[in-house]
């Protein structure tokens, strides 16, 4: 045999001690299944504190819109407020993506959705969609800015009533 080949049946694992040493920081506990050795139900305190760390989880997943709300903001100051398809993509992004996120809320939170914090979870579901509507408002706000909302009265005077002539002159 050759020094870079391992002859795998003279190696006998049916010994009691290996003469190979346990690597640092093994430890043979650590093999054992440990769910099998605790009780089935968990006690008062780790329900506790699953509920918790959801509830934490939760506020966590609630406030993450808030974390782009700077990045839009400054993506539409760079856009500009001229129509060009750039900014029209922009400013529709801001409206199709929370909507799409507001629509999916239940499927969001569904993760942290338990018994024990049903309750709780209705306010960091608030948050989320409070952060997403701010997000719309944006969108609403560079709409205005590019002067797509009609907003003045010239963009209403094909609904105003026609004046009444009341004399003609003949010349």
């Amino acid at each position: 045999m050759t020094n870079w080949s391992i002859d795998y049946a003279s190696i006998n694992g049916k010994r009691g001690k290996s003469p190979i040493a346990n690597p640092v920081g093994f430890e043979h506990g650590a093999l054992q299944n440990t769910k099998a050795s605790k009780s089935a139900k968990p006690t008062a305190q780790e329900t506790q504190n699953d509920t918790a760390l959801k509830i934490r989880r939760a506020w966590d997943v609630a406030w993450s819109p808030a974390k782009s709300i700077p990045m839009n903001a400054f993506m539409l100051y760079m856009t500009g407020n001229g129509v060009q398809i750039f900014s029209v993509m922009i400013t529709a992004m801001l409206f199709f993506q929370p909507a799409k996120a507001i629509m999916s809320i239940q499927q969001t939170f569904s993760r942290f959705d338990s018994k024990e914090a049903a309750a709780e979870l209705m306010v960091p579901k608030l948050v989320f969609l409070g952060l997403h509507i701010l997000t719309m408002l944006l969108g609403v706000y560079k709409v205005n800015a590019m002067g797509l909302l009609p907003t003045t009265t010239s963009d209403w005077l094909a609904f105003l009533p026609h004046k009444q002539v009341l004399e003609y002159v003949a010349l």
